[in-house]
């Protein structure tokens, strides 16, 4: 791993990855503005500013503030992913850990577009393979692990050191460090905590400070993954599958390509149950009056992660399924005007999703899209099953539709003109000298 992320050049990325990371870097940077003007951010920003002491090192995306590139990293990773329409597929959300981190260390050093855009799929394909390597999304999330945080940090460790130009023994100390301080549990569940924002902010923040003590000699194990007695697989994954799925075809499978990009603000895991209620809605004119209770057979995950009715936070309604599906009923979207405080009160909703329950389908295996029965006041029962949800790499959106959802989110927070000169400066970033200038794109306007 070491060898590769210090060796990576751009000249040798195929032309699909060059044209995914430069959607993903779109993508993320939208994301990460409209999650910046909740309040959920503010606090976040208020304790970062606070920790930072004063510190005008880093801008934090979406205001004037600004903190040390460890703890700004750790704010916009939280901004990144503080709306649930961030990017899936990699450790479950790569991009909100390493699109603040290779933007925050790109800034830091004048690194140009190409490196940049490098720094990018190598964070991309560490942090995944780091989660395969130890058994897989669905393996790290039974034993209660968070694979954005628990696994993140290596890609962010290898995207910021390979900005930081490490050879590949420093390297080795980044992504050493990385497994030494990786952490982030699914405890967050029952009280719909603010935590799980904040968990890629961390592994962010651990790659950055990961790389720079490495670029300054800092030892580290060699050994992370390996050694018997606290290594990462031995620790956190013991016995799960063959350590060397890590590296399989290293440098030639890009893992960037198996990311997804969200249509809908909620858990991808509620996504397909979205497209089929959507669907009906659609195609079959059913609304929320005829709608007499809904059951969605589903995986133990989908009973124990998804199945809350009375939703208090909006963390708790983006994981819900019984919330998603009602208010999708009723106002035939799941994406940010769905998820917000005014919505969490619609008595019509909240009624709805007291009809919507979720059951143990033993068919159904842990990582597996359940099925959705609704039954309707004139006694038909209408069933249905997304086995693939919209937005997955193999059920992808189109380019447009990326775009336009990056517009879209981002026009709420910025002009259509400030809006439009990121896309510009996003899709031909290999042209760009200093990251500096994408960077100076994410503060405020002076007036709208």
């Amino acid at each position: 791993m070491a060898e590769y992320a210090a060796s990576l050049r751009y000249e040798a990325l195929p032309d699909d990855i060059r044209k995914l990371a430069r959607l993903v870097l779109l993508d993320g940077i939208g994301c990460a503005l409209v999650g910046s003007i909740t309040p959920e951010i503010a606090q976040i920003r208020a304790a970062v500013v606070s920790a930072g002491g004063g510190s005008t090192d880093a801008v934090l995306w979406g205001s004037h503030q600004k903190a040390p590139l460890a703890l700004a990293v750790l704010a916009n990773g939280a901004a990144l992913h503080a709306r649930e329409i961030d990017d899936f597929g990699g450790c479950a959300h790569s991009g909100a850990v390493v699109i603040p981190t290779a933007l925050g260390m790109a800034a830091r050093v004048n690194a140009g577009g190409r490196d940049l855009l490098t720094s990018i799929v190598i964070g991309y394909d560490i942090a995944r393979r780091a989660m395969d390597g130890g058994g897989g999304y669905v393996a790290f999330k039974e034993r209660g692990w968070h694979s954005t945080s628990t696994c993140g940090g290596f890609g962010a460790a290898a995207a910021a050191g390979s900005l930081l130009g490490l050879d590949a023994e420093r390297m080795q100390w980044a992504i050493g460090y990385a497994g030494c301080n990786a952490g982030g549990t699914w405890a967050f569940i029952p009280e719909g905590a603010m935590s799980k924002r904040v968990h890629p902010g961390f592994a962010a923040q651990t790659g950055v400070m990961s790389a720079f003590l490495a670029a300054n000699g800092v030892t580290a194990p060699a050994t992370i993954f390996e050694a018997e007695w606290g290594g990462y697989y031995s620790s956190y994954m013991p016995g799960a599958v063959p350590m060397e799925d890590a590296v399989k075809d290293l440098g030639v499978d890009f893992r960037i390509r198996l990311v997804g990009f969200k249509p809908y603000a909620a858990c991808q895991g509620i996504h397909s149950s979205l497209d089929v209620v959507l669907g009906m809605r659609r195609e079959q004119g059913v609304r929320a009056d005829d709608v007499a209770r809904v059951t969605v057979r589903g995986s133990r995950t989908h009973v124990k992660q998804l199945a809350k009715q009375h939703v208090q936070t909006l963390l708790d309604a983006q994981m819900s399924l019984p919330y998603s599906i009602a208010s999708a009923l009723i106002s035939g979207g799941a994406m940010l005007d769905q998820y917000t405080k005014e919505a969490l009160l619609r008595p019509d909703v909240n009624d709805l999703a007291l009809r919507v329950t979720v059951v143990h389908e033993s068919s159904v295996a842990n990582g597996e899209e359940p099925y959705v029965d609704v039954e309707l006041t004139d006694g038909r029962l209408l069933s249905g099953r997304m086995r693939v949800a919209r937005g997955d790499y193999t059920n992808p959106l189109s380019e447009t539709e990326v775009r336009e959802k990056f517009r879209a989110v981002s026009g709420l927070v910025f002009s259509s003109d400030r809006v439009a000169r990121i896309e510009e400066v996003v899709s031909n970033i290999e042209e760009m000298k200093d990251a500096g200038e994408l960077i100076s794109l994410l503060l405020p306007e002076k007036c709208r």
